[in-house]
């Protein structure tokens, strides 16, 4: 029952991002608002505003970046949710903020819309915590999304004119960051029998095989001693020789 309840619930903050990057891209597509004006545009203040608003703005050119933006977006917002329930939400806004501030201080003169630098920082964060936490699954996952995302890897370079690689570096830096600082918490990888037998006080197969090893003398095991109480009884005359 609860694993039902945690994927309704990922599948549903997964979808619910999806269909407001969905929805905000309809009225700017159909009515021509030229809403990348409220995107983030670096060291002015009007562009803080979209440290906010940016990640759900995108180019109405064409289909084609909302298109590519879409199936990681809910894809990894599926999984981060879904595996890191406990530090999910503090790790999306993470990535989500220090995305953006950063960007605000460093990157180019321009507006920057689009929902890349999250998706850069939630796949680097699913990789990164996979490997530390021996989760091959969510990292191979994670690692596939990379190869779908296309260049995914030189995107964080300025190849592309037209494309906010600072998104993508700062993104991906994130990632790193916080998943580094989350190591200890959330799920944590199962023991392997060799760290199970340490922590019981087994010696190391690497000890064993040291030239001039001595194996350390068992010591004595104490026994439960049961110690019996009892009573001698008098012992009964023939009543022949009872006296009258």
């Amino acid at each position: 029952m609860l694993s039902n309840k945690i994927t309704r619930i990922s599948l549903g903050i997964s979808l619910t991002i999806l269909f407001i990057m969905w929805f905000v891209f309809f009225l700017d597509y159909t009515f021509q608002l030229d809403w990348y004006q409220y995107g983030l545009y670096p060291l002015k203040l009007s562009g803080l505003f979209g440290i906010i608003s940016s990640p759900f703005l995108h180019s109405t050119a064409d289909f084609s970046h909302i298109l590519n933006n879409s199936l990681p977006t809910f894809v990894l917002t599926w999984m981060l949710f879904y595996h890191y329930r406990t530090i999910a939400t503090k790790t999306f806004l993470f990535i989500y903020l220090f995305t953006g501030i950063m960007m605000w201080f460093f990157a180019r003169e321009s507006y920057h819309v689009g929902m890349s630098g999250v998706i850069y920082g939630l796949t680097s964060f699913l990789v990164v915590s996979g490997f530390l936490r021996k989760n091959m699954r969510v990292a191979a996952i994670s690692l596939a999304v990379i190869f779908y995302y296309g260049s995914m890897v030189w995107g964080i370079f300025p190849t592309k004119v037209g494309v906010s690689w600072e998104a993508h570096a700062i993104g991906l830096l994130s990632g790193i960051l916080i998943a580094i600082y989350f190591r200890k918490s959330g799920p944590q990888p199962a023991k392997m029998i060799y760290e199970i037998e340490e922590e019981m006080g087994f010696e190391s197969e690497e000890e064993y095989w040291k030239a001039g090893y001595k194996p350390k003398p068992k010591e004595p095991v104490q026994e439960n001693t049961v110690i019996y109480h009892y009573t001698v009884l008098p012992k009964k005359e023939d009543p022949k020789n009872e006296s009258s």
